[in-house]
């Protein structure tokens, strides 16, 4: 985690306290991400009122960066905030949605929905954000993980104790085939010597070898005007 950077009022990252390469690269990355207007409705900041103040404002703020701790590729933790003002009279509503932000392996952006809770906590315990962020999204210590998309394996020491199913080729989240020597589920799912695959051709092929946990990664709810990608 990077202590050299100031934080505002709000914990958002004082852009001015980002070497300008890096900001160029964060912002950079910001608008690929909000590039998609197939999977995400597209992200479009500004604002627009007319002369009683009605209209909308969608902007957004830093409250992480780093670099994955497996493949090196940056990562950002973003709040997008939208402002809206419907009636002259009316109070202002105020919606935020908190995203992880990287890239995959062909160069595409994704944007990971996240809990606020994830973000805050991290920075008020002087933790990693985006560490913590991947935590709660694969529910584990990311660092003992092997990443694939929005899935992860997490090795295993022994044989899981779950019952042997008959498959051992499944498709999991609608995006991923898993083949496996061995596949055995409870509440959890386990493969010997897994090999995924993710069928939109996203991420290159992954194997691993002996037994592991197979994680489907979660993702926080969010308000529509902001929605996640599929990474």
């Amino acid at each position: 985690m990077n202590t050299n950077i100031k934080r505002g009022a709000w914990d958002e990252i004082v852009a001015t306290s980002v070497d300008r390469e890096t900001w160029l690269q964060i912002e950079s990355l910001v608008k690929l991400a909000g590039s998609s207007a197939d999977e995400h409705g597209s992200w479009h900041f500004g604002c627009a009122f007319d002369r009683k103040q009605r209209g909308e404002a969608l902007n957004w703020d830093l409250y992480a960066f780093g670099n994955d701790l497996h493949d090196g590729r940056l990562l950002i933790v973003i709040q997008v905030r939208q402002y809206r003002k419907a009636h002259k009279n009316w109070y202002p509503s105020v919606r935020k949605n908190y995203f992880l932000v990287g890239t995959n392996e062909d160069g595409s952006a994704f944007a990971h929905s996240v809990p606020a809770t994830a973000v805050r906590a991290a920075i008020n315990a002087e933790r990693d954000p985006i560490l913590a962020c991947q935590n709660w999204i694969f529910g584990g210590d990311y660092r003992r993980m092997i990443r694939h998309g929005d899935l992860a394996l997490i090795p295993l020491a022994r044989t899981p104790a779950a019952p042997v199913i008959r498959e051992t080729n499944l498709v999991l989240a609608d995006s991923h085939e898993l083949t496996a020597r061995t596949i055995r589920r409870n509440g959890n799912l386990y493969a010997l010597d897994p090999v995924l695959t993710h069928l939109p051709g996203t991420h290159s092929p992954m194997q691993a070898t002996g037994w592991h946990r197979v994680v489907i990664g979660e993702r926080a709810k969010f308000w529509n005007f902001a929605a996640p990608t599929k990474d």
